[in-house]
C-alpha cells in the first residue's frame, strides 16, 4: 500500500490532542500492516499553527510542523487520502474560522469522497461548509451554539461518533482513540483496526464476528432488549432465522421489533446481520486462505453469487479485490 497522505485543518486555538491523537493512531495501523509512516501536512488558513508548540514526535513520523496556508488545488491529482479538522478550542463563533476558500476546498475534497473527519467542535467547520445535512455529533458544552447557528442541522449529542459514507464526526477530542478504529479499518481494512484495537483498548482478537470497534455506534442506545437481540445476532451471524424467529426471541411482536430495532441503531435487522457477516466475511478475506465460495458459506451465504453481489454493494469491491487489496497475512 502507498504512503498514506494526512491533512489535518488546524487553527489558532485548536487542541494538539484534536489532531495528534488521530495521525498517531493512523500511524500504528500502517505499522501493524508493515506500511510506510504516513506524510502528514498541517494546514491553517490564517498561516498560524497550533498554540502550543511542544507537540511530541519522532523523526519516524514526517510531520511537517510549520503550518502552511496554501490549500491543494481541487484539480491536482496528488491529494490527501484524509482530512483531518481539528478542533476550534474555546474561541468566539465567527465565520472568519472558515473562510470562503477553506470551505470551497473542503468540498471540493468531500465531492471527490476523501473522508474528512471532524473532532470535537471541529464539527463546526463541517456544519459551515454544508457537509453534515443529515446529522452531527459534538461534545455537549457546544450543543446549545451549534443548535443556534444550525437548526436545520440534526445533533446527536448522545452519540460519541458519527458517519455519513465519507464523513465522521467525533465528539471528543479526548475520547476519539477508539472510534478511529472506524476510519482506521475503512483506509487499512479489518486486520489493521484489530491490531490496534489489541494495542489500544487491551481487546483480544475475537473469531467470532462480535466486534466492538465496528459496531460500537450501533450501540448507543439504551433499550435493553434490542441490546440483548444484538448480542444474539453477533453470537449467530450465520445462522437463518425470520424476521418472526427475531422477534420471538425479544418476545416481540414483528412491527414492535422492527419499529424498535430500527430507532435504537438506524438499521433494520436485516441490514444489521448483513452488515455482521461481512464483517465477519472481511476478516476471513484478510487473515485465510480459504476460497470466496467457502467464506460465503462460512458466514451464512450458501448462494456465492448472491455473497459476491452483496459484498461489491456495501463495500464498493468485490471479495477478490477486498482480498488483493487488504490481505496482509
Amino acid at each position: 500500500m502507498k504512503q498514506l497522505s494526512i491533512t489535518a485543518l488546524v487553527f489558532s486555538h485548536t487542541s494538539v490532542t484534536s489532531v495528534a491523537m488521530p495521525i498517531e493512531i493512523l500511524t500504528l495501523a500502517a505499522n501493524a500492516i508493515g506500511g510506510a509512516v504516513p506524510h502528514v501536512s498541517i494546514i491553517s488558513p490564517t498561516h498560524q499553527g497550533i498554540t502550543r508548540q511542544s507537540i511530541n514526535h519522532t523523526d519516524d513520523l514526517l510531520m511537517d510542523f510549520a503550518p502552511s496556508s496554501l490549500l491543494s488545488d481541487p484539480d491536482d491529482e496528488q491529494q490527501p487520502d484524509i482530512i483531518l479538522v481539528g478542533s476550534l478550542g474555546f474561541p468566539e463563533w465567527e465565520p472568519r474560522h472558515c473562510s470562503q476558500e477553506v470551505m470551497a476546498w473542503l468540498k471540493a475534497m468531500d465531492e471527490r469522497r476523501i473522508p474528512i473527519v471532524s473532532i470535537c467542535s471541529g464539527t463546526f467547520i463541517l456544519a459551515k461548509a454544508g457537509l453534515l445535512d443529515t446529522g452531527a455529533t459534538i461534545h455537549p458544552h457546544f450543543s446549545p451554539e451549534f443548535k443556534k447557528l444550525f437548526p436545520h442541522i440534526p445533533l446527536y449529542t448522545d452519540k460519541k461518533i458519527i458517519s455519513d459514507n465519507h464523513r465522521f464526526c467525533i465528539s471528543s477530542a479526548y475520547g476519539c482513540g477508539s472510534h478511529m478504529l472506524n476510519i482506521v479499518e475503512l483506509i487499512y481494512g479489518q486486520y489493521a483496526r484489530e491490531q490496534c484495537a489489541k494495542f489500544l483498548l487491551d481487546e483480544n482478537d475475537h473469531s467470532s464476528s462480535y466486534d466492538p470497534a465496528s459496531f460500537a455506534p450501533y450501540r448507543q442506545h439504551a433499550d435493553p432488549l434490542i441490546h440483548k437481540l444484538q448480542d444474539w445476532m453477533h453470537a449467530f451471524p450465520s445462522e437463518i432465522l425470520s424476521v418472526a424467529d427475531l422477534a420471538n426471541k425479544i418476545h416481540l411482536c414483528e412491527r414492535q421489533m422492527k419499529r424498535r430495532f430500527k430507532l435504537a441503531t438506524g438499521k433494520t435487522p436485516i441490514q444489521y446481520i448483513q452488515q455482521i457477516r461481512l464483517s465477519q466475511a472481511k476478516h476471513w478475506l484478510e487473515k485465510s486462505h480459504k476460497t470466496i465460495e467457502e467464506i460465503s458459506h462460512k458466514v451464512g451465504y450458501e448462494d456465492t453469487r448472491y455473497f459476491r453481489e452483496l459484498f461489491k454493494r456495501c463495500n464498493g469491491l468485490t471479495p477478490k479485490e477486498y482480498r488483493q487489496k487488504y490481505h496482509y497475512c
